[in-house]
């Protein structure tokens, strides 16, 4: 089963759906019936955790993660006509991985279970089927014989390009930026991505930065990486192998990658400037201080901002990016 954190977008105030716009209210709401639905699986309550887990998502329908917890929970209760009625609402409303879960042995013998099945994976293909190419948001009044720089940012796990565009525009409209929004390869659910971190992957993004530098004159000295999460190891992997490509790297939460060699960077120019929040996972913190006194020792510019925050954005983000880009946009 798939405990997933209630989390909803950190830096939105209101999610807007088809039945009209959710309050914090209504989301802190469905967040209480997911955190006691976790600790009622945790004490292997399985029948109550599914009363929870069903009661967060009938608060907010878009929350597949509620759905298919509930479904879990049934299964695992044996109490096969929640589960089954749970885990259709949870592929209907974009879960589609679940053939090799192993909480869902109770029910796989069903008739209903095996076509979800058929049904999550033609849902599936056609999400592969859709184009792959990063989201584009231009300046205000932009003028193509100007040439601009380059904002390029790769969303967390299980999220998409879109949901990252209220966190980025109005900093890239301040600095005059092309913003550049990238998607991940791995579909989780509809609309719902993750990084490979495949070679594969890394190739396809320069290739898309390349493509973009033609098509819109981007100035090559300055393309800035950002992420957050799962992005933002994306933006520390891809700056530091191709660091001659880049002049900055912006990680928020974000931690960097094991097989990578700070001694071999080509670019000893590149800044850094890592945003991580003090009550996040102690690890990520730690791996962050000790990066900022490796890059400093090997003459690398490095700035550590921490927050008392957890696995977020700081509450004043523009604030705190634009510093950021204007010091590694400077000469």
């Amino acid at each position: 089963m798939l405990i997933a954190f209630f989390v909803f977008n950190h830096f939105l105030f209101s999610q807007n759906t088809s039945e009209g716009t959710l309050t914090f209210e209504m989301m802190n709401i469905a967040g209480e019936h997911f955190r006691k639905g976790d600790e009622f699986f945790k004490q292997r309550k399985f029948d109550k955790a599914g009363d929870e887990y069903a009661l967060s998502f009938e608060t907010l329908k878009t929350n597949k993660d509620a759905a298919y917890n509930a479904a879990s929970a049934y299964s695992l209760a044996k109490n096969t006509p929640k589960a089954i009625e749970y885990l259709t609402k949870a592929v209907k409303t974009g879960r589609y991985d679940f053939e090799n879960d192993p909480d869902f042995s109770n029910i796989k013998g069903t008739k209903e279970y095996q076509e979800l099945l058929v049904l999550a994976a033609d849902l599936k293909l056609k999400m592969q089927n859709q184009s792959i190419e990063p989201l584009i948001i231009l300046p205000k009044n932009f003028d193509k014989t100007k040439t601009y720089p380059l904002l390029v940012a790769f969303h967390g796990f299980n999220s998409n390009p879109q949901e990252f565009v209220s966190v980025y525009e109005n900093i890239a409209t301040k600095h005059s930026m092309i913003l550049m929004l990238c998607r991940g390869s791995k579909i989780i659910a509809f609309n719902s991505f993750t990084w490979s971190f495949e070679q594969e992957e890394y190739e396809r993004i320069l290739e898309e930065i390349e493509l973009v530098q033609l098509k819109y004159n981007i100035n090559p000295a300055k393309i800035i990486l950002t992420g957050y999460s799962q992005g933002a190891n994306i933006a520390y992997s891809l700056g530091m192998v191709f660091s001659q490509l880049f002049c900055g790297i912006i990680p928020v939460a974000g931690t960097l990658p094991k097989n990578v060699s700070i001694t071999r960077m080509k670019n000893k120019n590149i800044k850094l400037y890592s945003i991580v929040g003090l009550r996040d996972n102690p690890n990520i913190l730690e791996q962050n201080r000790e990066a900022e006194k490796s890059f400093t020792q090997n003459n690398i510019a490095f700035k550590l901002k921490e927050f008392d925050i957890g696995h977020a954005y700081p509450p004043n983000k523009e604030e705190v990016f634009s510093e950021a880009i204007q010091w590694m946009l400077a000469k």
